[in-house]
């Protein structure tokens, strides 16, 4: 499937979406899809951690439960030497559902949200 087309699917089915976390799941109040420009001109590993493209897919995640924020201490980089794969599915048309892999790259919080910044690493689709 095309960029594009995932884009729609995530826009058309975005109340459907929770997060997989090992010990608990959380439901998405909002998620969003969109690409962005990296401030490099080529592809290149950063930090000999990571590799970055020159554009990347980002999912900005919005979650309502702020409880949500303790369980991510090992998903982002800097204190650990390796991405946690967070995991987001829903159920979709025709007995399908859809997985979105991806690597947290910062929160925001306040007293009523958490807000994940994902960059897409992966998008699966699978029958049921």
């Amino acid at each position: 499937m095309d960029e594009k087309e995932l884009q729609d699917i995530v826009q058309k089915y975005s109340s459907n979406f929770m997060m997989l976390m090992p010990e608990n799941s959380f439901p998405i109040d909002k998620i969003e899809m969109l690409q962005t420009d990296n401030p490099i001109n080529e592809p290149t590993t950063r930090g000999g951690i990571y590799f970055a493209e020159m554009k990347e897919w980002k999912i900005h995640a919005t979650f309502s439960d702020t409880s949500i924020s303790k369980h991510l201490s090992n998903a982002m980089l800097g204190p650990n030497k390796d991405f946690l794969d967070i995991i987001l599915v829903a159920e979709i048309h025709n007995s399908q559902s859809i997985s979105l892999v991806t690597n947290l790259t910062n929160i925001m919080q306040n007293t009523s949200k958490v807000v994940l910044n994902l960059t897409l690493k992966d998008a699966l689709v699978r029958s049921q």
